[in-house]
């Protein structure tokens, strides 16, 4: 079994993460994608992080897809939310499947400082979602040359994948700004998770000016 793991923070989810993952799990024939909100984000500071069970929920609305499973696995553990945790658990629980690590191409310019990122490449695909542009493509292949030591003549390398998109300006900073601007999140964020946003008064909504 084909086995894609997708985390992020999820604060909150938006039509840019789904299409991402659609797109992924089709073009790599993947039997199943776990979902996986963080509990703690590593990479990058958050000071308007929704509760964990907001997140879960807004995921499940998100995710619709049947290969779509939401997993609180990061949540649950004690320890921060470091990707090489989540894939030895995986190993142990899926030992005769193979796993894709599927994230954006702004973290991969940074994947040298991920913590223990080289078993990470001995022990999953890493699948690149990049721009359709060759100066997107090219510089991830520069990137993978000179800090991964990977040489990637065409999309495709030891254990690293690159995944073309179209380019979909849209992150979870830029929803929550909107919303605390009262501007529009058409065609941003799935109507029912903007419903549940208002309902539970998250980020912007139910803020008094």
């Amino acid at each position: 079994m084909k086995i894609g793991i997708f985390g992020g923070t999820f604060n909150p989810p938006h039509k840019g993460h789904t299409r991402m993952i659609e797109k992924m799990a089709e073009e790599l024939e993947l039997d199943k994608v776990l979902i996986i909100p963080n509990k703690i984000p590593t990479h990058k500071r958050c000071d308007d992080l929704a509760d964990n069970k907001h997140r879960v929920a807004m995921c499940k609305i998100a995710f619709k897809n049947p290969k779509f499973e939401i997993s609180t696995m990061e949540m649950d553990r004690e320890t921060s939310s470091y990707t090489i945790f989540t894939v030895d658990e995986l190993m142990k629980k899926y030992p005769n499947d193979e796993l894709y690590l599927i994230i954006g191409s702004d973290m991969f310019l940074i994947f040298h400082k991920w913590y223990k990122h080289k078993e990470l490449l001995e022990k999953c695909t890493i699948c690149v979602a990049s721009r359709d542009n060759d100066d997107d493509v090219q510089a991830l292949r520069a990137y993978a040359f000179e800090r991964l030591g990977i040489y990637m003549p065409q999309l495709d390398a030891k254990n690293v994948h690159i995944s073309l998109l179209d380019a979909y300006e849209v992150s979870s900073s830029e929803i929550r700004e909107r919303i605390d601007q009262k501007r529009s999140l058409y065609g941003l964020v799935d109507p029912e998770i903007i419903e549940y946003m208002e309902t539970n008064k998250l980020y912007g909504y139910g803020k008094k000016y």
